[in-house]
């Protein structure tokens, strides 16, 4: 909750967008803000940051500032399709060697559950590093919404000079 207008934080963060550095690039569509980083900074575990700049209901004065920094979409899909597809393999036989074992037959199919178990361990830590090569640059997705929220006496000028009736 940020003690200022939804109008004033929506335009103090396209001033800010303005001023980005030339290895970030960020965008604005009606409330909901993002922002990536490119060029030659950019690599596989960069982030991205969404944040969405919503008036508070039950006080025009006052505005939630709402984000998510986490990886890009083809990461996020990445992992979801390692998670789903090796989860559900090994569940499916896993599920077929027990039945087999209860039944008295004799199945080596059940070594496919700590395999599983290995394989989701492996995409686990692999997602662990990547957090961790994508630390930098989500400190510095941070510190833009910091920016964003947090108004001073110049930034209250800036504001103020624009909405002035001169």
């Amino acid at each position: 909750m940020v003690p200022y207008p939804r109008q004033e934080v929506m335009e103090k963060a396209t001033l800010l967008l303005e001023q980005t550095p030339p290895h970030m690039k960020g965008v604005i569509a009606n409330d909901l803000v993002i922002l990536n980083i490119v060029g030659e900074e950019v690599h596989y575990w960069s982030p991205r940051l969404t944040f969405r700049v919503e008036e508070d209901e039950d006080d025009e004065t006052h505005t939630k500032v709402a984000g998510l920094i986490g990886p890009r979409p083809p990461v996020w899909t990445l992992f979801m399709f390692i998670y789903f597809f090796v989860g559900t393999v090994g569940f499916f036989i896993s599920t077929f060697a027990l039945s087999k074992i209860l039944m008295g037959q004799k199945s080596l199919l059940i070594a496919a559950f700590p395999i599983t178990i290995v394989f989701l361990l492996t995409a686990y830590f692999a997602g662990k590093y990547g957090e961790k090569l994508a630390k930098d640059q989500m400190e510095i997705l941070k510190g833009f919404v910091r920016e964003v929220i947090s108004f001073d006496e110049k930034v209250d000028n800036h504001l103020e000079a624009e909405h002035s009736p001169d």
